[in-house]
């Protein structure tokens, strides 16, 4: 099952990973990420979309949206990830997520990929330094980065997948735009041509997370919406995302949020 990881992350880090580096399940944060692949490649999947990444790729991971990586076999990974929140960030700079949030691959021309290279040799050092006010330099090269990232990204970032990869995007793209209608695997297999057995297996393949476990944590993303934004009760929540008990439908949402949807609505309505 997907859950929150509410682990302490640093505002940088740098990791190699190579094949025996297996993320055991998808999880989400409640800060945003900004992932550079320094050497190497990586997939990744976030939310219903899937991304090859290779090096000089950056993937911009919303707070709260789940996701996980895969390193191929035979692959080496050297990455480098900066963690921030709004806050940390600044109000004035907010607008220049939501592009990112648009389009979460980010690939920069290469003959200005150094430019991004640079700031992140800047973070490292200071992170690694911590000179005075160390903190507040960290703030003022993430916005130069951003910044960097709007001018230099290459606009068209289309790419193609191949055609059981394509099959199991437009199955998620589907759950999250239908989480409140019928979502068996029956219904599903079928819809897609596959057997149930196959789709089940290519699904969890595909995206290392399994079929009834997307569903849920897609219906659970709703419903935490509709908690926080709407005056329905719970139980109509429930309903409302797809869940038929209201009671399956708490326990599922605390153990992927932690906390039972009650007590949710009362913190954040």
């Amino acid at each position: 099952m997907a859950v929150y990881s509410d682990e302490k992350i640093e505002f940088f880090n740098r990791a190699t990973r190579d094949s025996s580096f297996k993320m055991p399940e998808p999880h989400f944060h409640s800060k945003h990420e900004l992932y550079f692949v320094e050497k190497g490649k990586t997939q990744y999947f976030v939310g219903s979309e899937i991304y090859f990444l290779s090096a000089g790729d950056m993937m911009f991971v919303p707070l709260g949206e789940f996701h996980k990586t895969d390193i191929g076999e035979k692959d080496i990974t050297e990455r480098l990830l900066l963690v921030f929140d709004d806050d940390f960030l600044g109000t004035d700079y907010i607008e220049f997520l939501e592009e990112l949030r648009k389009n979460k691959l980010i690939r920069i021309a290469p003959e200005k990929l150094y430019k991004i290279k640079e700031i992140y040799e800047k973070i490292e050092h200071e992170d690694k330094h911590r000179g005075n006010d160390y903190f507040e330099l960290q703030k003022l090269y993430l916005r130069q980065l951003l910044i960097l990232i709007k001018r230099y990204r290459i606009k068209e970032n289309s790419f193609e997948l191949s055609e059981s990869y394509q099959l199991i995007q437009n199955c998620a793209t589907y759950i999250c735009e239908n989480y409140h209608t019928d979502l068996s695997l029956d219904f599903l297999s079928h819809k897609y041509a596959l057997s149930r057995s196959h789709f089940s297996k290519l699904f969890k393949q595909v995206t290392g997370i399994g079929l009834n476990e997307y569903i849920n944590i897609t219906r659970i993303s709703a419903a935490q919406n509709l908690l926080s934004k709407s005056n329905l009760s719970v139980t109509e929540v429930a309903s409302a995302c797809g869940f038929n008990d209201s009671n399956y439908f708490a326990a599922v949402f605390k153990k992927i949020k932690g906390i039972t949807p009650k007590k949710y609505s009362l913190l954040n309505n």
